[in-house]
């Protein structure tokens, strides 16, 4: 949904400058799209290689969400200056253009998280454990679980571990999840071992498959699950102790009821 909202904004706000203002700028910005998603998905691949190397015929499948955001970025700034200047189109279309799309794609995506249906079931998502081991996250479901979308480089995920790391401790009855988006078992073990973390249930999802698939583009992020895997509940933002004791004992409350 957000993607085909951000595109189609990009697309209008084009039109508009060409049929009001004569401005056709359509030509620089394809040409922007397509070669900014191609830098992104080469750059994810390389910076993935060895697991691409094992399935070469896995690079083509797009819908695995292995893009690089920063390589994507910086290759649509400088083809999309690039291509102004060798065209003579003037900027402000281009800009515009783009701004619109970054907004359209952000409140699509803000929407689909926040009024999207509660009892989603878990998705189909391939993880792997710290120590390389492949794991489904749907075999994970069974008993309630709390599923944390987190980032080393994220300052409120960051300052929310440590409640994180004591509510696994006290509630034995709820299977946490905590899914690292986009980094590799190195850099969390090394953030782990600097934190002095003891978490359980740690996992690496490299392409990010996760929060694509929950609709969730915002970390941190955490997803409340009953027994049988369907959303009851989701968090953007940062948790602290009071406010996620709070979901839990609603959370609890719930799947008591549920038995």
């Amino acid at each position: 949904m957000a993607p085909a909202l951000g595109l189609c904004a990009l697309a209008m706000v084009s039109w508009w400058y060409q049929h009001s203002r004569g401005w056709r700028s359509w030509p620089v910005i394809w040409k922007t799209v397509l070669g900014s998603l191609a830098a992104a998905r080469i750059t994810f691949v390389l910076q993935n290689a060895a697991d691409y190397l094992a399935d070469p015929l896995s690079i083509a499948n797009l819908g695995d969400g292995g893009f690089s955001d920063a390589a994507g970025i910086l290759t649509a700034l400088v083809l999309g200056l690039h291509l102004t200047a060798r065209s003579g189109t003037p900027r402000r279309p281009l800009l515009a253009a783009f701004v619109a799309g970054a907004v359209a794609w952000t409140g699509g995506a803000i929407a689909t998280a926040g009024l999207g249906p509660r009892s989603t079931p878990l998705p189909l998502v391939a993880l792997k454990r710290l120590d390389g081991t492949p794991v489904q996250l749907h075999a994970l479901a069974g008993k309630p679980m709390v599923v944390n979308l987190w980032a080393t480089w994220c300052p409120p995920c960051r300052r929310e571990m440590p409640a994180l790391e004591e509510a696994q401790r006290r509630y034995p009855g709820i299977r946490f999840v905590f899914i690292n988006q986009g980094e590799d078992a190195a850099t969390i073990q090394a953030f782990m071992a600097q934190q002095e973390l003891g978490l359980g249930n740690v996992f690496t999802d490299r392409a990010r498959q996760a929060g694509r698939r929950t609709g969730s583009f915002a970390m941190p992020t955490t997803l409340f699950y009953d027994k049988d895997g369907r959303l009851v509940l989701r968090h953007m933002g940062e948790l602290d102790r009071d406010g996620l004791d709070r979901r839990l004992e609603k959370f609890m409350t719930g799947s008591a009821g549920q038995r």
